[in-house]
């Protein structure tokens, strides 16, 4: 091995160990968000009942149109951060977080004041009056609750431009554990109400908190000002507008899913569809979360030109973490409709497997989604959330129009993601050799086929799901372990 081979050994394995802390506490995120959610979910449904969580589900989706109020102005932190750092430039910091700190202030509010009239419509055109009453009475909180955390991800962005994720993360960790308690406490007396409001304390205590750590640390030189500058702000807002695209077109993927399904099958499939997705989700949310720190490491790599040998080797890993996640959702799904519902139901599960293939193409492509961003290739991340809103709005309309079977309308999402996940592998395909590598990788064709064999058995017992589940399991953990084994084994011999 060569002085440069060997070099630029030395510096991946550096990365590696400076990466790993902040994809430990992104971990503990997830698995604290899933937690909290999942628990606040239960609660509502067990006290408030299925419809009550429906209306819930399409407050979340309404509330998430709000996010394009912050035109992705904090975003630019994680891009241009890093190079000032590296380069020493403390005055330009400083001026670079005062400009997006004013930014978002004076300009999410007026957008989220617009946004709330479009959100009331959306919900009375598809709920009943009842209903419709329950949900204009959380959506204002929701989104006074949205305002404070645009506020919130100027400190969050600059903690996570900074490489330093593991604070941001336990300020979010204990935003979700006071979430969780406000609701359980308030729901009693408030109702649905009393998690709205908890939504909005929450945001409140995360602001305050990651304000005391950053001015503690004085992690700005020069102190916190509220400022404005024009070149910075036409930097970053050229960056903004783009990731502010791409948040546009988000809400054409979970929000658009919840309308159809709520329309066309009512707002009891709108609460499964909820209850399956973050089931899954919340798994996922562990891998993708890890894969965001790659962005600042990406771009050091590619400035040593050491990008294919980082991604080759980030890649390996998070296609069998991936499905891994998968299996494991798999495994603990049984157990959690039981808990959740007090009965195995089977269309249930199998919406969860359904959903759970899409997403583990989600997982496995997150790593090529985020390394567009490092290599400034934000057209590409517009496209494919564009393909993924046309997509969707496409196939919903065409099925609406011309089936009437349920089960269909969950098998939307996971096509979408899948057709999203073969344009992120293609954005890349000039920069990155491996590009494609994870379509041809066992472990995706064998989750890929063992999800088709379990729809087509389909289960109506626990029982009978563990049967399957387990050997599926089985089967891929021990195909894991013999590859390692046998790989350490013949290097040992090598050596």
């Amino acid at each position: 091995m060569n002085k440069t081979t060997s070099g630029a050994f030395t510096f991946i394995k550096t990365l590696f160990f400076k990466v790993s802390k902040n994809v430990f506490w992104l971990i503990c995120l997830s698995i604290t968000t899933a937690a909290c959610q999942f628990l606040v979910y239960a609660f509502i449904n067990k006290n408030l009942g299925k419809e009550i969580l429906g209306v819930w589900s399409l407050v979340i989706a309404a509330t998430s149109i709000g996010q394009i109020s912050n035109f992705g102005f904090s975003n630019g932190l994680v891009r241009y951060l890093p190079e000032l750092i590296s380069k020493n430039e403390r005055e330009k910091i400083s001026k670079l977080v005062s400009t997006i700190h004013f930014a978002n202030f004076f300009l999410s509010l007026p957008v989220l004041f617009l946004l709330y009239f479009p959100a009331v419509k959306y919900a009375a055109y598809l709920l009943a009056p009842h209903q419709f009453q329950v949900f204009k009475s959380i959506i204002i909180w929701c989104m006074a609750g949205l305002f404070i955390n645009n506020l919130f991800s100027v400190y969050s962005y600059l903690l996570d431009g900074m490489q330093k994720y593991y604070l941001r993360c336990l300020i979010q960790i204990s935003g979700w554990i006071f979430f969780m308690i406000s609701s359980v406490m308030l729901m009693p007396f408030k109702g649905i109400y009393g998690v709205a409001l908890a939504f909005f304390f929450q945001s409140i205590w995360q602001l305050v908190i990651a304000y005391i750590i950053v001015a503690k640390n004085n992690y700005i030189p020069g102190g916190f000002e509220f400022g404005f500058d024009k070149k910075i702000f036409r930097m970053v807002s050229s960056f903004g507008i783009k990731s502010q695209a791409v948040s546009v077109l988000v809400i054409f993927f979970d929000p658009i899913v919840k309308f159809f399904i709520t329309k066309n099958i009512g707002l009891i499939a709108t609460a499964n569809y909820e209850i399956a997705n973050k089931i899954v989700i919340q798994v996922r949310n562990l891998l993708v979360s890890a894969n965001q720190v790659i962005i600042p490491t990406m771009v050091i790599n590619k400035s040593h030109g050491l990008e294919n040998s980082y991604f080759d080797s980030m890649s390996r890993r998070n296609i069998i973490l991936s499905v891994c996640a998968g299996i494991f959702v798999l495994l603990t799904s049984p157990l959690i409709i039981l808990f959740f519902s007090g009965k195995f139901d089977p269309f249930l599960m199998n919406i969860i497997v359904v959903l759970n293939f899409g997403w583990i193409c989600n997982m496995i492509t997150s790593l090529h989604y985020y390394s567009c961003t490092s290599f400034d290739r934000l057209n590409s991340v517009i496209i494919y959330h564009f393909i993924l809103a046309i997509f969707t709005c496409t196939t919903y309309f065409i099925i609406s129009n011309f089936t009437h079977n349920d089960y269909i309308y969950f098998y939307v999402p996971p096509i979408v993601l899948f057709v999203g996940s073969i344009y992120n592998s293609y954005a890349l395909s000039d920069i990155i050799d491996a590009a494609f590598s994870w379509l041809k990788s066992i472990p995706f064709l064998y989750i890929t086929f063992g999800s088709i064999f379990f729809l087509v058995y389909s289960p109506k017992t626990i029982l009978s799901a563990y049967g399957i589940l387990i050997i599926l399991s089985s089967v891929f953990f021990i195909w894991l372990w013999c590859k390692y084994n046998l790989a350490a084994f013949i290097k040992n011999n090598k050596s």
